[in-house]
Order: C-alpha cells, then sequence, then structure tokens
C-alpha cells in the first residue's frame, strides 16, 4: 500500500550550481521533445520525472537530505548497523522432530503437500488424495492422478529429511549464520517502506507564490500525470518547501473553496437523480459513492461536508499524512506516545501532533510529501 508521509529537513544556504542546473534544463528539453515522437514510452516517463526532480540546486539538496531520512527505514537496508538477525532454529526443530501430511507420487518419492513439486495442487483429506481446484466447478475431487498418489498422514519429517540440516537449507531455505551459530535471517526492525517517490501521489502538497525560488516538484507518479489541480493566480503547487514560504491560509481557503464547488455540483447531481457524463461514480438512497466511497451524503449541509470533505476547522494547517519523519524520528498514526501524567503508552491524538509538530519546526525548516510504499 501507500502512504504519505511529512519529512523534516534542516537545510541551511543551499551552494547554487548554476551550470548543472542548466545541463539538466537541456536534457529534460531533449527528453521531452523524444517523448512527443515515442509517446508510450515508459521509460522516457521515468527519466523526465526524474530529472523534474533534479532540476535546481534546492531540489537536489532535498532530495539527499530526503534519501538520508528514508536510509534507516529501508525493508531492503543491508547495512548490518541497522540490522538484527531472527534466529529460527528453535522453530525449525520443532517442525523437523513433527509430523506433516505427506503424499507418495505415482513414482514412489514422498513428498509434503504443500512443498515441492505439487505445492499443494493435491492434498489429503481422510486418508486420500485430492486434486484442488479440479473441474468446471474448481472444487476438491478425487481425479485420476490423485487416485495415483498414497496419502500418508502424519508422516515423521525426520523419515522425510536425511538430516536437520537438510530441512532447514532445502526445505526452508535457510542459511547457517556463523555468528549466531543459528538458521535464520536478517531484518531491519525499523523498516517502513520498500519503495519511496518525493511528491509520487502528492505532487501538489504545498502553495508557494510564483516569486518563491525554493522549491521542490517531485516526482510525480504515473497514476495522476496527466491530472493537474487548478491553481490560484500567483501561486504554484509544489511538494517540498521551506515553512516560511509556505501560503497556509491561502491554501485552505483553496481547498475549501474546491469543496464547496465540489458540494454543491454532487447536490445537483444526487437532486436530479443522474450524474454527470464526466462522473465517474453513482448515485445510491443515501448518497452519491465514488470508487467504493461517499462523496456526498444525503441531507449534509455545506458546513458538514466541507468537515468532512474538506479542511476541517479544528486544522491549524490544511495538511493531512500517516507519518512524520525526521532526523530523529519516524511517528505514524497507529502509534502510542508515552503520557506524561499517568506513565503508560497511550494512542497518540494525530490531528494534535500534525499541528503542534508543524508549530515547532523553525520558519527555514523544509516540509517534503514523501510517498512510500510497504
Amino acid at each position: 500500500m501507500h502512504f504519505l508521509t511529512l519529512a523534516a529537513l534542516e537545510i541551511s544556504q543551499i551552494q547554487e550550481d548554476k551550470e548543472l542546473d542548466n545541463q539538466i534544463a537541456e536534457a529534460l528539453k531533449e527528453l521531452e521533445i523524444q517523448k512527443q515522437i515515442e509517446t508510450k514510452n515508459f521509460m522516457l516517463d521515468l527519466a523526465i520525472v526524474r530529472c523534474q526532480n533534479l532540476q535546481s540546486s534546492f531540489s537536489r539538496t532535498v532530495n539527499d537530505g530526503v534519501s538520508e531520512l528514508m536510509y534507516p527505514y529501508c525493508a531492503w537496508l543491508e547495512d548490518p548497523e541497522y540490522l538484527e538477525f531472527d534466529n529460527r532454529t528453535e522453530r525449525l526443530r520443532e517442525e523437523y522432530e513433527s509430523v506433516v501430511d505427506c503424499i507418495k507420487l505415482p513414482q514412489g518419492t514422498i513428498v509434503e503437500q504443500y512443498g515441492y513439486p505439487i505445492w499443494g495442487r493435491f492434498v489429503v483429506r481422510d486418508g486420500k488424495v485430492f486434486q484442488r481446484d479440479a473441474g468446471p466447478l474448481h472444487h476438491e475431487k478425487r481425479t485420476k492422478k490423485a487416485k495415483r498418489m498414497m496419502a500418508l498422514p502424519k508422516y515423521p519429517r525426520k523419515k522425510l529429511y536425511r538430516s536437520f540440516e537438510e530441512y532447514a537449507e532445502e526445505r526452508c531455505g535457510y542459511s547457517f549464520d556463523e555468528k549466531h551459530q543459528g538458521y535464520g535471517y536478517y531484518y531491519n526492525p525499523n523498516a517502513m517502506w520498500d519503495w519511496y517517490s518525493i511528491g509520487g501521489r502528492w505532487p501538489e502538497m504545498f502553495l508557494v507564490k510564483d516569486t518563491c525560488t525554493e522549491y521542490s516538484i517531485g516526482e510525480r507518479s504515473w497514476c495522476n500525470s496527466d491530472r493537474k489541480e487548478e491553481t490560484p493566480d500567483g501561486y504554484v503547487w509544489v511538494c517540498a518547501a521551506r515553512k516560511k514560504d509556505i501560503a497556509w491560509e491561502e491554501m485552505r481557503g483553496w481547498r475549501n473553496q474546491k469543496a464547496k464547488e465540489r458540494f454543491y455540483k454532487l447536490e445537483q447531481m444526487f437532486l436530479a437523480g443522474k450524474t454527470d457524463s464526466d462522473f465517474y461514480g453513482e448515485i445510491v438512497p443515501d448518497g452519491v459513492i465514488r470508487w467504493g466511497r461517499y462523496v456526498y451524503r444525503k441531507g449534509s449541509t455545506l458546513e458538514e461536508y466541507l468537515e468532512e470533505y474538506g479542511i476541517p476547522s479544528n486544522w491549524k494547517y490544511p495538511i493531512g499524512t500517516h507519518d512524520i519523519v525526521d532526523a530523529d524520528q519516524w511517528l505514524s498514526k497507529e502509534d502510542s506516545v508515552l503520557d506524561s501524567e499517568s506513565g503508560s503508552y497511550v494512542p497518540v491524538e494525530w490531528r494534535s501532533y500534525i499541528d503542534g509538530y508543524i508549530d515547532g519546526t523553525g520558519e527555514d525548516t523544509v516540509l517534503v510529501a514523501v510517498d512510500y510504499h510497504i
């Protein structure tokens, strides 16, 4: 799944590199010209958004800063500083000394029903072998193939494998770790992502004046590459900027104005009992649904609609996020925090935390929208 995290970077004065800026700008022009010829070249799309993410000294610094912040939370990390060993030796030995339903194949080979080479296509039921997903009804059946096999329920694994080492290595795929003298694997206990992109599905996170020079448009995702949000005159949408340059109140007003327009449009469709030709949704007795979610509820007032679909009045800052990451921590909305009064951990009051966190950042702090997958 994809989630949005708000990354906070402390970036001092930027060292400009106009020569590199120009080189990237020229490369971007050439790629866009080539794109007009090769309209369906996905690799060209990737190269274009990559250049867009690196087209200024500020955006390159943001890219490096985000990379540094995200590094300790990578699921594929191989840096031993961040890894722990999950020793599975005891569990594997318990499995090795237990029994398992097996099947004797026609040629005489005995295999586990969920192991190579049948992988659960044949199973043991009541002392007989059945084939799964058989016939037009895709149900378990005593097919001709199944009848040629013999069921061996509760067969000792010790008779199936020559040694514990063979079971651990060949059946389960583990390697013996000399340091821990056991079978297992290394993993990052703090893993939060296996892929990320600056901006991505959230490229229009912040509003800044069009005279602002320190911002990044990131790498827009393929799923919204052709969808650009309207922008109020004199402003531009970005996914990274310094806190002092973000037009918070203009964002709130613009978001709520667009939500207000949507409300009247949806209300009109609901009352008319018919959706517009360019609207992908459906009218139901209780409102209007799009992509399986209500986008309008019957009888809603404008104020109620704005609280649910606009920027709620109790939000000090007009943004939402699933996580916040900085040089000291990664905190998610599902996390618990230590309550100073009770001394116990309680669920974080996420909305209050977002507002309080942004309040606590400096005016020069760079806020970045990061789209990550896990």
